[in-house]
């Protein structure tokens, strides 16, 4: 005999709450086995001074010292004595944050990661990263908190983030990786400034899903019926697509298809910033900080672009469009940057336009009532999902989206800040979210 709904539906969220209790103690774990990590890096320095004579072999045995004793690659190893020694010598507020369970290690290890080109020294620039940064990991995804956090260091230390990105610019390269399975395959690495990687993957994905969705459509033909379609994978079309551009040199064999297709990368810059009059970094929306120099050039040869007004905090309220033939699509877009389940990561421009509370049953197509959704995130939602694994989701003041598990636990999602497009006093450049 099947049991009760509501036993289901309490035990779900019963095991939830249990695996997060799980998840604080395994980080109150954590902070006790970083702080023996930074002991470890410790007493290597009293011992043999960095720099002097002896320190790369002392070093390498305290490594290996570690790999061993825990079954770790040397990799892991050197990046868990790293990570101690960082965390107490330069970010007190995460280390705090991780011995009380309120972070994963994971979110630690991107918040020190994002800050590695603010200088050592700049302890008022690490202070304030650190107190916009801890707070948001505390409430996000590991993801998002990588995202924010590179945006956060771009604001308190722009010089160095910026240096730091244009050096990256010149480390650009393609290389192969052949594996060692003895399956005859490859992998090939683009390595370059974000921006242009994404919008060549995003070109990549527009041609795929447009030679699918042709491919499905001729199949629905009359006579047609028993034509299978294209029969590939979008990733399979989109790896053919990659390779007839760079074999052959052909834009297209289904020119019909693709031609109209235009690249799209999202990018948020400083109007100050966008004519020259400073060098704030901009930034990639949903991914992280980016070169004023590549953001001026792709905003020159941008089909479309528009202004965004901001509140206090760094949220979207307005979008002024210079050529926006769908303005509220647009606005959302702009506000949201991401799907709004917490924790996604796709995309607004490939995410779906939701109406929180159903069109049908009197909601509203005002974005008070609106929010990107990827298809996966989506369908949690749709009316025809059993009441067992149906999610709802309700918009608050400020688009905070409240979602609701069918067991009534909430969560909720706020939109992201654009943290370095607030405006500043000139004379106190500190990075408002």
């Amino acid at each position: 005999m099947d049991k009760p709904l509501d036993h289901y539906l309490r035990r779900s969220a019963e095991i939830v709450a249990e695996c997060a209790e799980l998840g604080r103690e395994v980080a109150r774990m954590q902070v006790r086995q970083a702080a023996l990590a930074h002991e470890r890096v410790a007493l290597l320095l009293e011992e043999v001074p960095a720099g002097s004579a002896g320190f790369d072999q002392a070093e390498r045995s305290m490594i290996s010292e570690l790999a061993a004793g825990l079954h770790l690659s040397r990799y892991a190893a050197a990046k868990m004595l790293a990570t101690g020694h960082v965390l107490h010598e330069r970010f007190p507020g995460a280390r705090a944050a991780l011995e009380v369970g309120d972070v994963s290690l994971a979110h630690v290890e991107v918040v020190i990661e994002a800050a590695a080109d603010i200088p050592h020294d700049d302890s008022s620039a690490l202070a304030e990263y650190e107190a916009q940064v801890v707070p948001f990991a505390q409430v996000e995804s590991r993801a998002r908190t990588k995202a924010f956090a590179e945006s956060v260091a771009a604001a308190v230390a722009p010089i160095a983030l910026t240096d730091a990105h244009r050096r990256a610019h010149d480390d650009r390269a393609v290389t192969v990786t052949v594996t060692d399975d003895g399956v005859g395959q490859a992998t090939m690495h683009a390595t370059g400034p974000a921006a242009l990687i994404h919008a060549a993957y995003d070109l990549l994905t527009q041609e795929a899903r447009a030679i699918r969705d042709a491919a499905t459509q001729e199949s629905r033909e009359p006579g047609d019926e028993g034509r299978p379609g294209d029969g590939r994978r979008l990733d399979q079309v989109r790896f053919d697509r990659f390779l007839l551009k760079v074999l052959t040199g052909r834009v297209a064999d289904d020119a019909d298809i693709v031609t109209s297709l235009r690249a799209t990368v999202q990018i948020t810059v400083a109007e100050s910033t966008l004519l020259g009059r400073d060098e704030r970094m901009a930034e990639l929306d949903g991914r992280g900080p980016m070169d004023p120099d590549l953001a001026r050039r792709l905003a020159a040869a941008a089909f479309s672009w528009e202004r965004l007004e901001l509140d206090p905090q760094g949220r979207v309220v307005r979008t002024s469009p210079y050529r926006v033939p769908e303005p509220v699509r647009r606005q959302l877009r702009a506000r949201d940057r991401t799907c709004r389940f917490p924790g996604c990561r796709q995309p607004a421009r490939r995410s779906q336009i939701d109406h929180n509370h159903d069109f049908a049953r009197g909601g509203p197509t005002d974005p008070c009532n609106l929010a990107c959704l990827c298809e996966t995130h989506h369908a949690l939602k749709h009316p025809d999902v059993d009441a067992r694994w149906r999610w709802a989701a309700e918009q608050r003041a400020g688009g905070v989206i409240v979602w609701i598990t069918p067991a009534g636990v909430e969560h909720t999602d706020a939109p992201p800040p654009r943290v370095m497009f607030v405006e500043m006093d000139p004379l106190e450049p500190r990075a408002v979210a």
